[in-house]
């Protein structure tokens, strides 16, 4: 264990504990394929009648850590879906607790642990308790599962005891093998459904984190900003509790970030420094802090005075601009309304320069057929073009056009890369 967190080192968000497939962690310079290639072979996750709730992918937030020995082996390795990666416990405080804030109220029916890529079986913890709260991330739990594990293998999965509906889940291990101080999850899920439906959280503010200060703005589920030492400014979009964007650092390269927030103003997730290829085990850098102030002004980014100049902008520059905050009903072309800002932004940028004609692209992630997702996102690009020819845009000047998921900008091994490849793209013509 010790020797593998060395390799992957303190910029692996997602790399510990050696947990995926092929096992081989990769930086932006490893052997990969370039944006253009076919998605890359994807881990079949167990079936399951219900929803990873505490997947980070799907807005769980890990508020409460358990210690970890160094860098790479922290707790929220444990809810990144990838079996490679885990948490390994400090020396003797293998039962500090581990809580995390699910997205909505929700209840669990199962739950499920990977632990065959753990360094050694005396790390294999034995018991470990799994608790719900409907109150906060510090009182009124309840257990549903006290879990005996026996073997290091994958696809562990429980069903719960009881049915105890909540918004907080507490991961204890209270029984280590005989012979070990430290014990490892590699990974954790929790199977079930939400019972709310909470809406798109305003994220509006400065965020103070170890990667400096980010000011957002936030409209509908598009949010533009700036952050220190970044070399481009910040144009993304929400999707449940999850910002996408783009992350550049000069020459620290570049890459799709992904940010989850908590309900109070925490903020935890990483970026690919993937420098146009894509890697498949990639590298993240860890990116984690707290909302310190819920007004950032009207002058801390510059391209706050008119979002749809700097749009061009990038436009101009780069010849086309990647648009997250575009959302789409699951499975389907129909537009949510939360996305409204985010596209009368791009209505407007087309009307101030009526000379400009673009292509607009759908990208999807590889979870389907080649062929469903190349008509899956041929049709969510006709729905961009149909709002904005409905805006008053003449449809001369828009091209639509489907790549499914053929140009991926970050890996499809996981759900957050996924997340980070469906999107849509403006590309002038």
């Amino acid at each position: 264990m010790r020797r593998l967190l060395i390799v992957l080192s303190f910029l692996a968000i997602l790399a510990a504990c050696r947990k995926k497939e092929a096992a081989a962690t990769a930086t932006a310079s490893s052997a990969a394929a370039t944006a253009t290639s076919p998605a890359f072979t994807q881990k079949t996750l167990p079936v399951h009648n219900g929803e990873n709730l505490v997947a980070l992918a799907s807005g769980a937030m890990p508020v409460i850590r358990a210690g970890a020995p160094e860098q790479g082996g922290e707790a929220y390795y444990m809810f990144d879906e990838d079996p490679l990666t885990g948490w390994a416990s400090n020396d003797g405080k293998y039962n500090e607790p581990t809580v995390v804030e699910l997205a909505d109220r929700s209840i669990i029916h199962s739950v499920e642990f990977d632990e065959k890529n753990i360094a050694y079986d005396g790390r294999l913890p034995q018991g470990v308790l799994i608790e719900v709260s409907d109150t906060s991330a510090t009182d009124g739990f309840k257990p549903i599962a006290n879990v005996t594990m026996t073997e290091m293998k994958d696809g562990q999965t429980f069903p719960v005891s009881a049915e105890v509906p909540g918004r907080w889940v507490r991961i204890s291990v209270k029984k280590a093998a005989s012979d070990a101080a430290i014990a490892q999850i590699m990974e954790f899920r929790a199977f079930g459904e939400r019972l709310t439906h909470n809406p798109v959280p305003d994220i509006t503010g400065t965020y103070e984190t170890n990667a400096g200060k980010f000011h957002l703005k936030q409209q509908g589920t598009s949010v533009t900003g700036c952050y220190d030492n970044g070399s481009e400014p910040l144009i993304g979009g929400m999707e449940g509790r999850i910002l996408k964007f783009r992350y550049a650092v000069g020459e620290n390269g570049s890459g799709p970030a992904l940010l989850v927030t908590s309900s109070t103003g925490d903020v935890f997730g990483g970026w690919w420094r993937t420098d146009s290829k894509v890697v498949e085990h990639p590298t993240l850098d860890p990116i984690e802090g707290k909302r310190i102030s819920t007004d950032p002004g009207n002058t801390a980014c510059p391209q706050w005075a008119a979002p749809e100049a700097q749009m061009a902008s990038e436009l101009k520059q780069k010849g086309r601009v990647q648009l997250y905050g575009i959302n789409f009903d699951s499975d389907s072309d129909v537009i949510r309304d939360e996305s409204k800002p985010a596209l009368d932004q791009v209505v407007a940028m087309l009307k101030a320069d009526a000379g400009l004609k673009l292509t607009i692209e759908g990208h999807t992630d590889s979870t389907a057929t080649p062929e469903h997702n190349l008509e899956l996102s041929t049709k969510r690009a006709n729905a961009v073009k149909q709002y904005l020819t409905a805006a008053g845009i003449d449809s001369a000047r828009l091209d639509a056009a489907g790549r499914g998921a053929t140009q991926p900008v970050a890996t499809n091994d996981t759900p957050l890369g996924r997340a980070a490849n469906r999107r849509v793209e403006l590309v002038k013509r």
